[in-house]
């Protein structure tokens, strides 16, 4: 990222210096009636002008051009050396502004031995004067840029220091959420687990009906026990989210052919088209349509009833994946949440990896619908 500030800077010394030309170019325009101006002064002039856009990416070559206008015009005949000595003062500035180390001190020196040869005569009757106007049109403007230059690196490093304990707070809260994670939610899920299949082995069930619940109890447990443990694990080391998978692109139409399997097994009747592609998407866009398959069939059979109709429907077109959830109603009244919050982490999920999502009443029944770009894995 150096390169785009120094591209900023540049930028921003460009307008800068236009500036300083313009005034240039109407102090040799814009003159008093009865003044005139040599051709070694115009000609000094003009080249200062031009060769001062050096300093957009050379500040000391800058300096360079405005310190030999001003000698040379002192050994050239000139009488008027206002725009080099504008000029060179604004050199100084960009120098100080945006280098530093030796250019500085070499800019500093050759800067001051400029003024004083340009005013040899002067400097031997008050030299004290000379160095004073020197001091003025050199060093005043050099101290100046480095004074910007040096509050921009103290912003620069409150910024890093700010970003820094950012990312500690960041860490921090990630560490407590895993801790809480790992201590109460993954402990309780654990427990049932360990519950169900005690009650499983030990019960003399009858009925294969209650033998098929206990089973899906327990695989649903433990699918969301080894799901929490990497969940875990990514918010204790962030760095290895790229190695975690919730869900295999690849496994991707088992997982999805399981939850629409499992709805199947407690009532509904889920007719489900599943483009085999899918196995082509990165591993964000299919644990997104993952959830968005569990999480609607969940609020299908919550809302719609256990013996609703519902058709899923995932197929992939040019850059989108397009996924379609929809219920045609059953016992209970479609449509309204209770208040939870899958709808929205739905949304966000969606909006994070660039897609969209629409919820809403359709057909005398409810359609989820959502459009993600389509990644390569």
């Amino acid at each position: 990222m150096l390169w785009v500030g120094r591209l900023f800077e540049e930028r921003y010394a460009a307008v800068r210096l236009t500036a300083v030309v313009l005034t240039g170019v109407g102090y040799l325009t814009l003159t008093p009636e009865g003044r005139s101006m040599g051709a070694v002064d115009l000609g000094l002039a003009i080249g200062v002008l031009l060769f001062g856009y050096l300093g957009v990416r050379w500040p000391f070559a800058a300096v360079l051009s405005g310190a030999a206008a001003l000698v040379v015009g002192c050994f050239a005949g000139g009488d008027d050396d206002s725009v080099p000595t504008v000029g060179l003062a604004w050199a100084m500035f960009e120098l100080g502004a945006r280098r530093g180390g030796w250019r500085v001190w070499a800019g500093l020196v050759l800067g001051l031995a400029a003024h004083v040869v340009s005013d040899r005569v002067e400097f031997i009757a008050t030299p004290q004067t000379v160095f004073y106007g020197a001091a003025a049109a050199v060093a005043a403007p050099l101290l100046l840029g480095l004074h910007l230059r040096a509050l921009g690196e103290l912003n620069r490093q409150a910024a890093a220091v700010a970003a820094q304990e950012q990312t500690r707070v960041r860490a921090d809260e990630r560490t407590s959420i895993a801790r809480e994670l790992h201590d109460l939610v993954a402990h309780h899920v654990a427990s049932i687990v360990l519950r169900v299949a005690v009650a499983r082995d030990v019960l003399a069930v009858d009925d294969p009906r209650v033998r098929q619940v206990l089973d899906d109890v327990h695989t649903t447990g433990t699918s969301a026990l080894a799901d929490l443990r990497k969940l875990v694990a990514v918010l204790r080391d962030p760095g290895t989210a790229q190695q975690v998978f919730f869900v295999d692109p690849q496994g991707l139409p088992v997982a999805l052919r399981a939850a629409v399997e499992r709805s199947n097994g407690i009532g509904l009747s889920v007719q489900a088209d599943i483009d085999p592609e899918v196995v082509r998407l990165d591993a964000r866009t299919a644990l997104a349509l993952l959830r968005l398959t569990q999480e609607g069939l969940a609020n299908v059979a919550r809302h719609a009833g256990t013996a609703a109709r519902a058709r899923l429907s995932i197929r992939l077109g040019g850059d989108q994946v397009v996924f379609d959830l929809h219920d045609f109603g059953g016992p209970a009244s479609p449509g309204t949440a209770g208040g939870g919050h899958g709808l929205v982490g739905l949304r966000e999920r969606v909006e994070v990896l660039g897609g969209s999502l629409r919820a809403g009443p359709a057909d005398a029944g409810w359609l989820l619908s959502a459009s993600l770009p389509r990644a390569a894995a």
